[in-house]
């Protein structure tokens, strides 16, 4: 996906969503708009094969917003700070991941090392 194409899919994704924000009686802009926010950058990092971040992002933006929501920041935070770090885990070798072995090295199948004046 072409970076303008992600933008628009972005910038159409905040319009869409404060227009909901708006528009559903009883649902205030604040703590949701973090979840729009969240929502708006993953065709971004999808695009830039950024995934992993994006998720991440989203992830932590959503939970937030649902945090805020149900006031109950300081036990839920815990939760998810640990859910964020089972996912990190269990995605570490992702695309988009910063920690994916691809990621790593020189690109001739070598890892990089410290200190290696080869």
């Amino acid at each position: 996906m072409a970076k303008r194409a992600s933008e628009s899919l972005s910038a159409g994704i905040i319009l869409i969503g404060i227009g909901i924000l708006f528009l559903v009686p009883g649902l205030s802009l604040w703590p949701w708009i973090l979840a729009v926010i969240g929502l708006a950058g993953l065709p971004a990092s999808l695009a830039n094969q950024k995934g992993w971040l994006g998720w991440q992002s989203f992830f932590w933006l959503v939970g937030l917003a649902i945090l805020f929501a149900l006031n109950a920041f300081w036990p839920g935070i815990l939760i998810l700070a640990g859910v964020s770090m089972i996912l990190g885990a269990l995605t570490r070798d992702s695309e988009g991941s910063p920690f994916a072995r691809e990621s790593e090295g020189t690109g001739d199948g070598e890892p990089f090392a410290i200190g290696d004046d080869d």
